[in-house]
């Protein structure tokens, strides 16, 4: 897999990159989730992480991370041999895995708040990575599609709150474009583009797949990243009772789990 001149320039100028039909149509992503999200919550291994939605709380799964050497098609996906050469294209060298989690955005599922990824990456020393979206189910408006804002990758971290969200004066000065994708598109994007994404109105789930890499030079810290995640920001089935949780760091940005 290559990228052309214009592709090249387009992701330059605009900081991210649409590859539609990258993993075909999709069929083996949708039933490879819907499998896992069967998974029963278990201590030390992948990470299911919930949402509560309705004045009834009612707890909807809202993400899964870790899951690399639980499933091997999912991570056949993540060192496609494609993907894994566009990355070097756009890194000027080869990428390292730093992480990867599957968003689920159930009927009903909240979005995310408008944010860059660099603030929550920055816990190790880098200061640059490439996400790359896998669209698991089509992506739409109504079902909370992501929605960018092209070219501004380039204005570098914008204000923020203190919970290192987008402050609504600088949400409100962006142009936002939503990026809608069909079931086994492919998305690359900068750590520095705003994003954002709205609730899911529609009937079905809005599934993608994020998953995080960083130039080689940048070092190795998909391991490190997990082992502090799950210190300060468990999954419920990991949560020391009684113990405060109320300071997640940089690993809740943005994002409607319950803390």
């Amino acid at each position: 897999m290559n990228l052309s001149t214009a592709q090249k320039n387009f992701w330059d100028d605009n900081g991210f990159i649409h590859l539609p039909q990258f993993f075909g149509d999709g069929t083996a992503l949708r039933h490879w989730t819907h499998d896992m999200s069967t998974w029963p919550e278990t201590a030390g291994k992948w990470m299911k992480y919930f949402e509560q939605i309705g004045e009834a709380d009612e707890k909807l799964l809202c993400r899964m991370e870790n899951f690399l050497h639980f499933h091997e098609g999912w991570k056949d996906v993540i060192y496609n041999e494609g993907l894994m050469t566009v990355l070097e294209i756009l890194f000027h060298e080869p990428a390292l895995l730093f992480k990867e989690k599957l968003n689920f955005k159930l009927p009903g599922g909240n979005g995310f708040t408008a944010h860059q990824d660099a603030p929550a990456f920055a816990s190790f020393g880098q200061d640059f990575h490439i996400t790359a979206m896998v669209s698991i189910d089509d992506t739409t408006r109504q079902n909370g599609c992501l929605e960018m804002v092209p070219g501004k990758h380039r204005a570098g971290l914008l204000e923020m709150t203190k919970d290192k969200v987008l402050s609504q004066e600088a949400i409100d000065a962006l142009t936002w474009v939503p990026l809608e994708t069909k079931s086994g598109d492919l998305v690359l994007f900068d750590s520095y583009i705003p994003h954002r994404s709205g609730p899911n109105q529609s009937a079905s789930a809005r599934r993608a797949a994020y998953v995080t890499y960083n130039a080689q030079s940048q070092g190795d810290y998909r391991d490190a990243y997990y082992r502090h995640k799950r210190e300060v920001f468990p999954p419920d089935i990991e949560r020391i009772p009684g113990k405060d949780y109320g300071d997640t760091g940089l690993y809740n940005i943005g994002n409607p789990i319950a803390e």
